[in-house]
């Protein structure tokens, strides 16, 4: 495998995309993330919003001359056949998964989460541009984001934190990483990697790809399809990391978060909105509120005021400014 460095080059050539996958049951809280990259986000950084066929004349009215609206099953080789399933509700009276499943001849099935990152990779490769940060959309801007965020002295950022994560879903997600990589075996490769607002630099990701289905003897599309957990930011991060080098990678590292994250328990309280609002630090270019927390369309936009206001003071008051 020929790892040599991809080449860091300087910033003019380092041009960003937001990159995002949605669907229809995030319809309104995608609404809100694009309003708020319109808003904090430099006209130059892009945005391409990843959506299946069926929603695509819904999330239209949202591109934009920086937002394209393609569709998720671009992403995906034809071989990947997406399961007919009912909607949210009958899913949810059926105790049927969340996501879709997709059917391969080359793989077991392939629950939608594995097929979401395929797409998240997918989409790297497929970028006109080196740099490409993943944002969900359950995220959004409450201040803007800067371009030194993303690249210093040609190295583009990436988000190593040295502290374990102690689970198994993460030593799994590492373990995985290190089959699929060829690295010797490891339950932890000295960082974390799982973030929001994740960039990756594009040359790094195809070396990835391309050492994956050659160690596979396949596709990659194919060696992940038959691996049933992995997580593809750790995946990109241990072979930055391990197989190529920061270094060589033309990356830096940063133990910092771009966002503010509230993954899990309820905001069911003025208190409890105020005490997520205060924890907002001037690093924090973005908020997460998780889809999947109890919280109305209103309370969702009024958390993102409350902390752009907030970024604001902070901002007011720094030194920078």
């Amino acid at each position: 495998m020929n790892t040599n460095s991809p080449s860091p080059g300087g910033d003019g050539d380092l041009k960003a995309d937001l990159v995002t996958c949605s669907f229809s049951g995030d319809f309104e809280i995608c609404k809100l993330l694009c309003e708020s990259i319109d808003r904090f986000v430099p006209q130059s950084i892009g945005h391409t919003l990843y959506v299946p066929e069926r929603d695509v004349a819904l999330f239209a009215p949202l591109a934009n001359t920086r937002r394209r609206i393609l569709t998720q099953e671009s992403l995906l080789p034809r071989w990947f056949w997406n399961v007919p399933m009912p909607g949210p509700r009958w899913r949810k009276l059926l105790f049927l998964p969340r996501r879709n499943i997709y059917l391969t001849p080359y793989s077991l099935p392939v629950r939608g989460w594995i097929a979401q990152q395929i797409m998240k990779i997918a989409a790297t490769e497929a970028s006109d541009r080196q740099i490409v940060v993943h944002v969900d959309s359950d995220n959004a801007f409450v201040r803007p984001l800067k371009y030194a965020d993303l690249v210093r002295d040609g190295r583009v950022r990436i988000y190593r934190k040295p502290e374990k994560v102690e689970s198994n879903f993460h030593r799994r997600w590492h373990e995985a990483a290190g089959r699929l990589l060829g690295l010797p075996p490891s339950d932890f490769y000295d960082a974390e990697y799982i973030d929001q607002l994740v960039v990756w630099r594009r040359s790094v990701l195809i070396a990835m790809i391309a050492r994956i289905g050659e160690l596979a003897g396949t596709d990659w599309r194919v060696a992940l399809a038959r691996t049933p957990q992995f997580a593809e930011y750790i995946l990109y991060g241990v072979f930055a990391d391990q197989a190529l080098g920061l270094e060589n990678a033309g990356l830096f590292a940063e133990p910092q978060t771009l966002c503010l994250s509230r993954w899990s328990g309820d905001i069911a309280s003025e208190q409890e909105e105020n005490a997520f609002v205060e924890s907002l630090l001037p690093e924090h270019a973005a908020c997460l509120i998780q889809s999947t927390i109890s919280v109305t369309l209103e309370g969702r936009r009024r958390l993102f005021e409350k902390a752009t206001a907030k970024a604001a003071r902070q901002d007011e008051g720094s030194p920078h400014h």
